[in-house]
């Protein structure tokens, strides 16, 4: 678990964002409108998901998040078998539903309810580098190489309750891994607890 503590982003960098642009993206029945960064305003439409994650894998010894993106652009992404939720001490072993242990990039995707409106604090723990993103809102990364460790906490504003779509870009370089998800509910107090399995779809 997490424990909140002077390592928090403050409030203000989510909440000052500005953007000079406003993006539509249709998402199955609905239109999703794209929000300032880090507030969620209109949920992604459509009864008809599944439980879990969707993951393709790219295999590359990498030292940053960033060059996910880049590689993505050259290398066939793999499907892999769907995830059930975001919360994998994985240790010395094939990561997530990979074929290797080691050179590993994951492209996370789906969707993740939102059930309230106010803000939801995001956190990592991760190894190596891991950036979540929501309603395609950059929320919180811990981008570079690094042992187990949690990252800074990041804000989502929700104006309105619903289904949104969620991205994780991970890797893993070599050694051991780890990657859990964790969250705080609006009015919640206390400790980060994992994002349970029920609030992700694809």
């Amino acid at each position: 678990m997490l424990t909140i503590g002077a390592t928090n982003l403050p409030e203000e960098i989510m909440k000052n964002v500005n953007v000079s642009r406003v993006h539509a993206l249709v998402v199955a029945a609905g239109l999703l409108a794209w929000a300032p960064a880090g507030q969620a305003q209109a949920p992604a439409a459509g009864p008809d998901k599944k439980p879990g994650l969707e993951v393709c894998y790219m295999y590359k010894f990498i030292r940053h998040v960033d060059e996910i993106t880049e590689w993505a652009k050259t290398l066939q992404c793999e499907p892999g078998g769907s995830l059930a939720n975001l919360d994998f001490y994985g240790g010395v072993s094939k990561v997530l539903t990979s074929k290797e242990e080691d050179g590993v990039m994951a492209r996370i995707t789906g969707f993740i309810q939102l059930e309230k409106a106010g803000a939801y604090k995001f956190a990592f723990e991760s190894n190596d580098g891991a950036r979540l993103k929501i309603d395609g809102k950059q929320i919180v990364e811990d981008p570079d190489v690094h042992d187990d460790r949690f990252s800074e906490l990041g804000t989502m504003e929700v104006a309105k309750p619903g289904w949104y779509p969620i991205s994780v870009d991970f890797f893993e370089r070599k050694s051991t891994w780890t990657l859990r998800l964790l969250w705080r509910l609006p009015g919640a107090e206390g400790d980060l607890v994992p994002v349970p399995a029920m609030a992700l779809a694809h």
